[in-house]
């Protein structure tokens, strides 16, 4: 069996695999599954074509006996019969060692030793009648025939059973002629037959059984092996794996421009340390080895805040510490931690990053914010406070001018001196309007501006506001379309407010657009606000410019020869006031087609709709 270990390892995989002790075998000693049985011979073929070429010795003798029968019968038809039966017994085996070599070939293999059998069957029987044998010979012939068929032929045993039983019987026919034989010893050469047969039967079934079981046994040996063999590249692979993974995790480890440690977790002692983390403590290799961390931390409670860094390296969330460089000087450092094995040890991963510059240009630019904060406060609040002051010379300043203007007091002889008191007068009233402007936008900002809000009708306040911008308009013969709902629409706001919103932007409509040309304003209820729009078809702004005209103090032609007037408050104040109601200012322009402002203002505070009753109840 040792033969077919090679052949056994390469049919394992093709062998269906069956619990130890549970396999079945015929009577024969073969087994009953036909797969494995086939796996058998082909594992045990080497063996099998030795066992039949041992056999062939045996024939090259069957061959030789032709010469005693030509020395019995002579050159006749009856040696020639018996010779060509001698021969195709050799023919035979011949081919079936010669040809049928391969396992896939079995079924001729098996063919041609039945053949040779059956030729010695036939054969053997005819020469000891023909020849006249000693009855004593022709008997040991037989028996050494029955035997070599048990032992040394590899066909099936049911075929060496038919065979043998079949030159059993053949010679109990003949042996009357070769010598006087009565039924008692005819019946004891009988009983002797069935014995020897019975012995090679047992000894046939023993030695397929020993045989199969061998097989097993190297089948699972073949396994265990594979298995052992696989667990051993697996763990070689692994161990592979490993060192290349710390090769890798070693080249990453020193080369990362971040600074990296691993600390034992119970000593807090660091295991290795790289050149970014040593540079960062100011700590050379031999300082570096062995030191505990604790040493570098600069907390009150440092038992605690490590304890935050354990849990928090669960989540991933780095901490903030306050630590110390070999000098003493101290660094705000953000440290993460996670759990990790070096060298077959448990260990701390800890890596760090310094925010000492960060957190110094967070606290410079907090600074920075918090004076310009205080410096806008302060500037707000003075111009608040500065409101009665400067108010009243101006009110003083347009009130005599005006006097002067209309002659209140009598005639003031030229008329020059009337129209430098109307030149008067209109300057104080637009250095008013800016005035105002400006402190009602630094109220806003201050948080001082307070709305006195009342029911309001809207197209009163749209036709007072048209009012104040329509002789403007009409010395550049520019027409205002109103467009406005019946009945009119009350809403709860403050009206001055409203008006000085509605005045600034119609102020704006008439001021870019060109001669003869028509700005209409018009008012709707929409499905999710209150909306005013004022739209012109003048110069237009282009959309990445809207944010910079909604900034206070911008102009967006900003050039000393700019032809428009104006302090660029208009839309910023507007649209302060229009957030103060709750709303929203919108502006829809095309450079050169004209613009669209659209105020919209929550529904709540159109007196009469579902909105307005909710708050109301609210």
């Amino acid at each position: 069996m040792r033969g077919s270990q090679d052949a056994v390892g390469a049919l394992l995989h093709e062998t269906p695999q069956t619990p130890a002790g549970t396999h079945a075998y015929r009577w024969t000693g073969e087994f009953a599954d036909a797969q494995l049985e086939d796996s058998y011979v082909r594992a045990s073929w080497d063996e099998i074509r030795s066992r039949l070429n041992a056999v062939l010795i045996a024939v090259y003798i069957f061959v030789a006996w032709a010469a005693f029968d030509f020395m019995a019968l002579g050159l006749g038809w009856a040696f020639a019969g018996l010779l060509l039966g001698r021969l195709g017994a050799l023919a035979a085996i011949t081919l079936a060692l010669k040809v049928f070599t391969s396992a896939d070939k079995q079924r001729g293999f098996t063919l041609c030793a039945f053949a040779t059998q059956l030729c010695v069957v036939v054969v053997s029987p005819v020469s000891l009648y023909i020849g006249e044998v000693n009855f004593a010979a022709a008997l040991l012939s037989i028996v050494v025939i029955l035997f070599a068929f048990y032992i040394g032929v590899p066909t099936r045993l049911t075929a060496n059973v038919a065979l043998s039983s079949a030159l059993c019987v053949g010679f109990a026919v003949i042996a009357p002629s070769l010598t006087e034989v009565d039924t008692f010893t005819l019946l004891q050469i009988c009983l002797l037959f069935a014995v020897v047969n019975a012995i090679g039967i047992e000894m046939v079934r023993a030695a397929n059984r020993l045989r199969r079981d061998g097989f097993l046994t190297l089948m699972r040996q073949q396994e265990l092996y594979d298995r052992l063999k696989q667990e051993v590249e697996s763990r070689e692979e692994a161990e592979a794996n490993v060192r290349n993974t710390e090769e890798s995790f070693q080249s990453i480890f020193h080369a990362a421009p971040t600074p990296i440690a691993l600390v034992e977790p119970a000593s807090y002692r660091v295991m290795q340390a790289n050149m970014a983390a040593l540079n960062l403590f100011g700590l050379s290799e031999e300082d570096g080895a062995g030191i505990d961390v604790r040493s570098l931390f600069d907390e009150e409670d440092l038992p605690a805040r490590i304890e935050v860094l354990l849990a928090s390296s669960r989540i991933g969330t780095p901490v903030e510490f306050r630590m110390k460089r070999k000098d003493g000087i101290g660094i705000h450092v953000l440290v993460s931690a996670a759990s990790a094995h070096f060298q077959g040890r448990r260990a701390l991963l800890i890596g760090m990053q310094d925010i000492t510059a960060k957190r110094k240009e967070a606290e410079a630019l907090r600074d920075a914010r918090d004076q310009a904060t205080a410096a806008s406060r302060s500037k707000s609040e003075f111009l608040a406070n500065m409101s009665h002051e400067l108010r009243t010379p101006l009110n003083a300043i347009i009130g005599f001018s005006e006097a002067l203007e209309r002659e209140l007091f009598g005639p003031i002889g030229s008329p020059r001196y009337r129209e430098y008191a109307e030149d008067i007068h209109d300057s104080g009233v637009h250095l008013l309007s800016l005035i105002n402007d400006i402190l009602d936008l630094s109220k806003i900002e201050a948080g001082h501006f307070k709305l006195h809000e009342d029911d309001t009708d809207l197209n009163h306040v749209i036709c007072a506001a048209t009012r104040i911008v329509r002789h403007r308009a009409q010395q550049s013969n520019i027409e205002i379309e109103l467009s406005l709902p019946q009945p009119p629409i009350a809403l709860v706001a403050d009206e001055r407010a409203l008006k000085q919103v509605l005045i600034n932007l119609v102020s704006n409509a008439v001021k870019f657009s060109p001669d003869g040309s028509l700005v209409r304003i018009e008012s709707q209820i929409r499905p999710d606000c209150l909306r005013i729009s004022v739209v012109d078809v003048g110069s237009g702004i282009a959309p990445e410019d809207i944010p910079r005209a909604l900034t206070p103090f911008t102009q967006l032609d900003g050039s000393l020869s700019r032809t428009h007037e104006g302090t660029g408050l208009g839309l910023p104040l507007a649209k302060h006031l229009t957030e103060l109601h709750g709303g929203e200012l919108r502006i829809e322009s095309k450079l050169g087609e004209g613009t669209a402002v659209h105020i919209d203002l929550p529904l709540s505070r159109v007196i009469g709709s579902s909105a307005e009753d909710e708050r109301a109840a609210l």
